[in-house]
C-alpha cells in the first residue's frame, strides 16, 4: 500500500500549476488542488492496516502460548498470563535486518536520489510533500520496529549471558518496580522504538537542506534509545524468564 501511494503521488500533478510552455509528460494524473487534498487520505491507509494487523498478531501470539489467569497484586501479577518460546538470536537478527531493509528503501535511498536531483525531486511541487510524508511516516515506522528489535535483542542476550554464567545477581530478591518497567509494560522496548523512529526519520532533513534539524532529531532519538538499552539490561531484576508476558487489566 505504501508503494501504491508513492506511485500515485509521484504521477499526479495540478494542471493549474503547470507552465503552458512546458509539455506534460505522458502517464501523469491531472487533479485539482481539492482532489489532491482528498487523495491525501491515502497516506493514512497503510497505518490503519498496520494497526489492524497488530491487533490480530498480538492476540494470536498470546493464544499460541500457554495461557492462564492470576489475581493481580499491586505491581505484581496480571489477569492473563501467556508463556511462549522466544526467537533464537539468528531469527531475531533476521527480523531486525528485514526492518532495516524497509527503512533503507524508504528513507536513505530516496534521500540519496533526491540529493542527486533524482526522485522524488522530479515529482510535481504540488504533491512532492505527500511523497515525503509517506516516506517519513512508514520509513520512520520501519526504523521504530528496528529500534524495538535491537533493544529486545540486547535485552535477551544480556539476560541469557547472566544465566549462562550463573551470575550471583540473579539470586537477588525481585524488585517490583523493575518487574513493572521491564516486564509488564516493556518500557525499554517502547523507548527503543521511539528512539529508532526519531533517528530513522532524521535523514530527510538533508533533502530539505536543514542540517540543524538532522542533528536535533538524531539527538532526540539517541536519548530514548540509550535509556531503552540501559533499562533492558536491568531485566534480570524482574526475576522472570524470557517468553513470559502478562496483561495489565
Amino acid at each position: 500500500m505504501v508503494a501504491l501511494n508513492l506511485f500515485v503521488f509521484s504521477n499526479t500533478y495540478n494542471p493549474s500549476s503547470w507552465d503552458d510552455d512546458v509539455p506534460v509528460p505522458e502517464g501523469l494524473l491531472p487533479l485539482s488542488s481539492s482532489e489532491i487534498d482528498e487523495l491525501a487520505v491515502l497516506s493514512s491507509v497503510p497505518g490503519v492496516l498496520f494497526l489492524l494487523a497488530m491487533c490480530f498478531i498480538f492476540t494470536g501470539r498470546v493464544l499460541r502460548g500457554q495461557v492462564s489467569t492470576t489475581t493481580p497484586k499491586g505491581l505484581e501479577g496480571g489477569t492473563v498470563v501467556s508463556v511462549n518460546t522466544y526467537l533464537s538470536p539468528r531469527a531475531h537478527l533476521a527480523w531486525l535486518g528485514a526492518a532495516l531493509a524497509f527503512w533503507i528503501v524508504l528513507i536513505p535511498v530516496p534521500v540519496v536520489l533526491s540529493l542527486g536531483d533524482g526522485w522524488p525531486e522530479t515529482v510535481s511541487d504540488v504533491v512532492r510533500d505527500q511523497v515525503w510524508v509517506n516516506l517519513v511516516l512508514y520509513g520512520g515506522l520501519a526504523a521504530a520496529i528496528a529500534g524495538t528489535l535491537l533493544v529486545s535483542h540486547l535485552k535477551k542476550q544480556h539476560y541469557l549471558a547472566l544465566a549462562a554464567a550463573d551470575n550471583l545477581r540473579l539470586d537477588e530478591p525481585q524488585r517490583g518496580i523493575w518487574r513493572w518497567l521491564t516486564f509488564r509494560w516493556r518500557f525499554d522496548l517502547w523507548l527503543g522504538g521511539l528512539g529508532g523512529a526519531f533517528v530513522g526519520a532524521s535523514l530527510p532533513a538533508l533533502a530539505y537542506d536543514h542540517p540543524a534539524a538532522l542533528v536535533i532529531l538524531l539527538a532526540i532519538g539517541a536519548v530514548p534509545m540509550v535509556l531503552g538499552v540501559l533499562l533492558a539490561r536491568q531485566y534480570w531484576r524482574a526475576k522472570l524468564p524470557l517468553g513470559l508476558a502478562e496483561s495489565f487489566a
